[in-house]
């Protein structure tokens, strides 16, 4: 073979190893893009929260002003890169009992109208009526002294129930249990803890009974380890004074009750979780 030849042969042989280069480089590119283009038509165009109850869902504690778990739920979700948008509406109303929220549900045609457009609803609600029952109560207070209260939120939630599914079948239910807030402070105190859950499985049974519901326990949520803070006292003839405070890390400092910040990030997390499962 002539010099001139060999030189023409390895020449055409490059050229034809770029093209087959480029072509199989521009077919994984327009793979990927394809592969891109199909995940991001996959993922829904938005989800709807619409979180209806009492104070826990007002946010009350989130110095904040945010809005509680809502809108931390709302990011999580959207983190997972799974839905291009997520939209929330709050209907919490601090104070409110079961047939509080039950009876706002009804008479606010634009509640159910949210609730009609929702895919997610999630509620709070039953603490105010055990709060009722303890104030009703207080001198005599006593485990039978919940029965008929208890009874009672049972039949309204049944309604409330009910009352969303009526206006929205497919949407997905999801309701927190009740906590609480004092474990911690005084674990000796245990009839409360039966009869908050008595109140749990109450919710748990018209849950099991209704189709896409969701019961989200919180009863050990808020059950942390107690932090002891030294706090600085006004001097006392010269001398610095100083007293322990017990907190828990997860309660509003103003009324140890309403989670804080950190709290509702718990709560969000916990219902985050139940979502994606």
């Amino acid at each position: 073979m002539k010099k001139g030849q060999s030189i023409i042969g390895v020449f055409l042989f490059l050229i034809i190893g770029i093209i087959l280069v480029v072509g199989l480089l521009t077919v994984l590119f327009q793979t990927n893009s394809s592969n891109d283009k199909e995940k991001t038509e996959m993922k829904k165009e938005s989800i709807h929260i619409v979180a209806i109850g009492d104070s826990l869902t007002e946010g009350v504690g989130d110095t904040t002003n945010s809005g509680g778990y809502v809108p931390l739920v709302a990011n999580l979700l959207e983190e997972t890169d799974n839905y291009k948008k997520i939209t929330t509406s709050n209907y919490g109303k601090s104070g409110d009992r079961s047939d509080q929220i039950l009876a706002r549900f009804n008479e606010n045609k634009a509640m159910q109208e949210d609730v009609e457009g929702a895919d997610i609803v999630v509620l709070t609600v039953g603490g105010n009526d055990i709060i009722q029952t303890f104030k009703q109560n207080f001198l005599t207070i006593t485990e039978d002294s919940f029965i008929a209260p208890r009874e009672t939120y049972e039949e309204n939630l049944r309604m409330l129930f009910t009352a969303i599914k009526e206006v929205n079948p497919e949407s997905e239910l999801y309701i927190f249990g009740i906590y609480n807030p004092y474990s911690a402070y005084f674990p000796e105190i245990t009839e409360m803890q039966t009869i908050l859950k008595e109140w749990n499985n109450q919710t748990q049974e018209v849950v099991n009974e209704t189709e896409n519901a969701t019961f989200v326990s919180i009863a050990d949520l808020f059950d942390q380890t107690l932090i002891q803070e030294e706090k600085e006292e006004p001097l006392i003839d010269g001398i610095d004074q100083k007293r322990s405070e017990v907190k828990n890390p997860y309660l509003y400092e103003e009324d140890l009750f309403h989670p804080n910040e950190a709290g509702y990030e718990l709560m969000a997390e916990t219902l985050f979780q139940a979502i994606i499962k």
